[in-house]
């Protein structure tokens, strides 16, 4: 596949509105990397730069060490999936997936038959075979009383199996054609046309001829792929993406998850370099998300390529990336693996865009040895470690990041480095089964504790709670970064 490399990228519109600030980014071969973000955040006009329907204001875009500022979309060799499929309606599925094959030239190597009558027997074979499983299998649905569409749709299948199988066949009794060094051949060419003697003349051609008389290269044709070639890639995606059964049909009679299935399908058939996904999941209901967002990572395993995806999601950054850019205005916030956003945010902005329910944030002052919740006067008493970080913000107005599942229940063991217990008056709670997602207040602030230690709670019932000091971030007030 191959690596990108982002050096300074900015964008700016014709109306003076910048989307993009001094955008830096490596991106490793093969890696699975989203950009996730709030809407307006420009994360899809990041990835329309790469696939080249937006101009780069300043800056640079590598792919594979290929500076492609000014290489035109179609000579890039990437595929983008968009979030409305941008499926053709009246194109059969098959139609749309193969599409793209059908106007690409490509250079090919050339390869020939080596046992020309031992590959005829074999193709001899398979069609007796796949003759008798047509006659067969229209025989069975006739029985059933199958309507015409399933006939059709049978023999469709059995005739593209039946091709996949002799291109198989092919597979087995071809050999690369060899050729001789035509470059060498055209450097001596351009040497005759030169003010030379005969007698270096003579010695050319003759060095023509041996060259000519050794096949040592591989011998390549620059052409359209074949009608054999693009059925063999488009059935053997569709096996793989599970539409093996529908590619006679139209768009209009699939499900969403088809269809994305299908946009998806028509991007690997080309075999690009990079894959682009602009937000794919965000026409699904909430099941089917969760389905492709498996079927999309599954993929990425098994085809080993390299993924740029675009959502606003957190929970589809969370489950399929390598390594999220997290951003927001334009600006990276931060760069990390799922793991590292999560657990050690850069600022207040990451910290609460990762994770669901959000994170905590409380306001309050470090009086040396605790942290004081301003507005209700409540005191979490810090180890060691948090005084020593917060040595220089004495007396200063801070804020507590902690995560609602890590604000445990009193008498909750499940933790060993707990803070001392402070009540809270629970405002309302949600039931998501076996857990409980309870809505407090600190004055004006929400707090959220998420906890399987309570199975019901209702509104005024106080209880008291303990922090794992192990999980809890602080916070500058003005720079809004993380204090580490």
């Amino acid at each position: 596949m191959a690596k990108l490399s982002f050096k300074n990228v900015n964008k700016i519109y014709t109306n003076n509105v910048q989307a993009v600030f001094d955008f830096n980014l490596d991106i490793n071969d093969k890696e699975f990397v989203v950009f996730v973000g709030p809407s307006g955040c420009g994360k899809s006009t990041t990835l329309r730069m790469v696939a080249g329907l937006e101009e780069i204001t300043s800056g640079e875009i590598y792919i594979d060490d290929v500076l492609v500022n000014d290489v035109p979309p179609k000579d890039r060799n990437i595929a983008m999936v968009f979030q409305n499929y941008a499926l053709y309606p009246h194109m059969t599925v098959f139609d749309n997936m193969a599409f793209s094959l059908q106007l690409r030239k490509e250079l090919f190597p050339v390869y020939e038959i080596q046992d020309q009558e031992g590959f005829e027997k074999e193709v001899e074979q398979i069609e007796e075979e796949f003759a008798q499983k047509q006659k067969e299998g229209v025989a069975a649905l006739k029985a059933k009383k199958a309507i015409k569409e399933e006939i059709k749709d049978f023999t469709y299948r059995n005739r593209l199996s039946r091709e996949m199988a002799i291109a198989e066949a092919r597979e087995k009794y071809k050999v690369r054609v060899m050729t001789f060094d035509h470059d060498k051949v055209a450097e001596l060419e351009k040497q005759l046309r030169e003010d030379i003697t005969e007698e270096r003349k003579e010695e050319i051609l003759k060095e023509i001829e041996n060259v000519k008389a050794t096949l040592d290269k591989p011998a390549f044709e620059y052409r359209r792929y074949s009608k054999n070639e693009i059925a063999e890639k488009v059935v053997s995606v569709a096996r793989t993406i599970g539409l093996e059964q529908y590619l006679k049909r139209k768009p209009a009679a699939l499900s969403g998850g088809q269809r994305q299935r299908v946009a998806l399908g028509r991007a690997i058939v080309r075999n690009p370099k990079v894959f682009l996904m602009d937000e794919p999941l965000s026409n699904l209901d909430a099941k089917l998300r969760v389905q492709m967002r498996t079927e999309i990572a599954k993929l990425h395993q098994d085809l080993g390529v390299t993924i740029i995806y675009v959502t606003h999601d957190q929970t589809e950054a969370m489950t399929m990336a390598d390594k999220i850019v997290c951003m927001k205005d334009g600006y990276i916030q931060q760069i990390g693996t799922p793991r590292e956003l999560f657990n050690t945010p850069s600022n207040l902005f990451v910290a609460g865009f990762i994770g669901s329910p959000s994170m905590n944030f409380i306001p309050g002052k470090f009086d040396g040895k605790s942290f004081v919740f301003d507005e209700e006067n409540i005191k979490i008493d810090l180890d060691k470690a948090h005084i020593e970080l917060l040595k220089d913000y004495v007396d200063k107005e801070l804020i507590l990041g902690v995560r609602p599942e890590n604000i445990l229940v009193d008498g909750d063991k499940s933790k060993d480095h707990l803070s001392n217990a402070f009540a809270l008056t629970c405002d309302i709670s949600e039931l998501l089964g076996n857990e409980l997602i309870i809505h407090n207040y600190v004055g004006e602030t929400k707090v959220l504790v998420k906890t399987s230690m309570v199975d019901d709670l209702n509104t005024g019932d106080v209880k008291e709670y303990r922090l794992d000091l192990d999980r809890i971030h602080f916070f500058d007030k003005e720079t809004t970064d993380r204090i580490k």
